[in-house]
């Protein structure tokens, strides 16, 4: 029996922080990221948003380019338009989830065009690439896991995100989507690892299991290789409209 709760309460509305992008610059999305975007969160947990800002044209003729990445304390991140498509190629898992996130309360949220177009075509980036990307990280992170002498909060923390990232990856090449609010036993097990219910051993052997078994889901899958073509005409028409 565990010992957890759901956590319902409602997220504190957010405006655009407009204001901290560069001057001329338009926010295309802001979306609900981490436990609350993933129903993982207690009621310590942080409210962490994540979007994608688009700089103006101009400025990317000029002598200097706008911000890859802006970091907004405490707890807002935005990628530029062009930075964002490229990490749509390379399969990154926390724009892939992006891409995917469903928040039951869209309180603060913002989406555009633009954006609705990249999430139209989100399953061309089911590729080589994300199968790298997804298992990269999963293998640098459950090394670091490994070599942690005594369990404590943040091994359950980065332990239950591992569990629930192979997940993701499963479902992707299995069912054809990308699972981000988690229901059911898979809720019930990242949570029990978040919540320091499962030992170390437990969830180093949880996460060589599900590792082995993307591996060969993603050999039988036999995804493509990433083809930048139709993001790259949904980010040229984003530009020419603010030329």
């Amino acid at each position: 029996m565990t010992t957890f709760q759901r956590v319902h309460a409602k997220p504190p509305p957010r405006p655009p922080s407009v204001t901290d992008l560069p001057e001329g610059s338009r926010l295309l999305y802001k979306v609900l990221a981490g436990s609350h975007a993933t129903n993982l969160a207690t009621p310590e947990s942080d409210y962490d948003w994540r979007g994608v800002y688009q700089a103006p044209t101009r400025s990317l003729l000029g002598l200097q380019s706008p911000p890859e990445t802006i970091q907004v304390p405490p707890d807002e991140t935005y990628w530029e338009l062009s930075h964002f498509a490229r990490l749509c190629l390379k399969g990154n898992p926390n724009i892939m989830e992006l891409l995917w996130t469903r928040n039951p309360d869209p309180t603060g949220h913002v989406q555009s065009e633009t954006i609705r177009a990249i999430q139209d075509i989100r399953t061309s980036f089911f590729t080589t690439s994300m199968v790298a990307a997804y298992l990269g990280w999963v293998t640098k992170e459950r090394r670091i896991l490994g070599n942690v002498e005594k369990a404590d909060k943040l091994t359950g923390k980065r332990g239950s995100h591992l569990v629930r990232l192979l997940m993701g990856l499963t479902t992707a090449l299995t069912k054809g989507y990308l699972p981000v609010w988690l229901e059911g036993a898979d809720r019930d097990l990242c949570m029990a690892i978040k919540m320091g219910e499962r030992s170390q051993t437990e969830i180093l052997y949880t996460i060589d299991m599900m590792t082995l078994r993307c591996k060969g889901l993603a050999a039988a899958a036999n995804w493509p290789e990433p083809d930048p073509r139709a993001i790259e005409d949904i980010v040229i028409r984003a530009r020419m409209e603010m030329l």
